[in-house]
């Protein structure tokens, strides 16, 4: 997570040859929990403007659907899949996509997890690193400190933070509007010091850095956030 998926995804669905190849375009942000009637009523809200609540059989509403993309190529991103076990139900949501008259139509999937490229059966993937170190600084730098003055103190430390962070623009945004609140060393040097980044497991965790942010949010805020967690993920 924080990588950078649903972005590219992002660019690539707006992207103006894009627009142009594909009639329809569907954007469907899937998560963690794959049902396959939620996901129907998703496509069917892109399509028509209408999610047809009223309708559970899952037959009439895919039959909606076929009648929308049987002559006209489609383009369908499925952002963030995590479950990967059920391939009955992918097959089953896909059913009215494989009855159409065009060729051409193509499936674009997001997931944190390579077991779901298998479920997929998809022929072609893409796994996105961190962003080169250069590359990276660069995006870091602007979100610490924007339009403010880079003195060399801060740019030390800034690197050093920047090391940590493992080229995830997610991480970037976040700890940099954290440093730009106050670019003083002792504020940059207590994120630096941080016990939370003993906690890191791996190049791919950002979890510290986002806790480094959440601890350091007023406290008003902080029992805001909690209180969010409460909500079914």
């Amino acid at each position: 997570g924080g990588v950078g998926n649903t972005t590219l995804a992002r660019l690539l669905y707006n992207d103006a040859v894009i627009k142009k190849h594909f009639q329809l375009r569907v954007w469907i942000y899937v998560s963690v929990n794959f049902d396959e009637i939620k996901l129907t009523h998703d496509f069917l809200e892109c399509l028509y403007g209408d999610r047809f609540e009223n309708i559970e059989d899952l037959n009439k509403l895919q039959q909606f659907i076929e009648d929308a993309v049987k002559s006209k190529r489609l383009l369908l991103v499925m952002d963030d899949i995590w479950e990967d076990h059920h391939t009955s139900r992918w097959d089953t949501f896909l059913a009215p996509l494989r009855r159409t008259q065009v060729k051409g139509n193509r499936i674009l999937v997001t997931t944190r997890k390579f077991s779901v490229v298998k479920m997929t059966g998809a022929k072609d993937s893409l796994k996105l690193d961190g962003l080169m170190e250069g590359d990276f600084w660069c995006l870091f730098k602007e979100c610490a400190f924007g339009n403010g003055k880079q003195l060399p103190k801060l740019v030390y430390i800034g690197r050093q933070i920047a090391k940590k962070l493992n080229g995830y623009p997610l991480a970037a945004k976040t700890v940099g509007t954290l440093l730009r609140r106050k670019l003083d060393t002792e504020h940059w040097m207590r994120v630096l010091d941080s016990d939370e980044w003993k906690h890191q497991q791996g190049n791919e965790d950002i979890i510290p850095a986002l806790r480094i942010s959440y601890n350091h949010l007023p406290f008003p805020l902080q029992r805001c956030f909690s209180y969010c967690a409460l909500f079914p993920e």
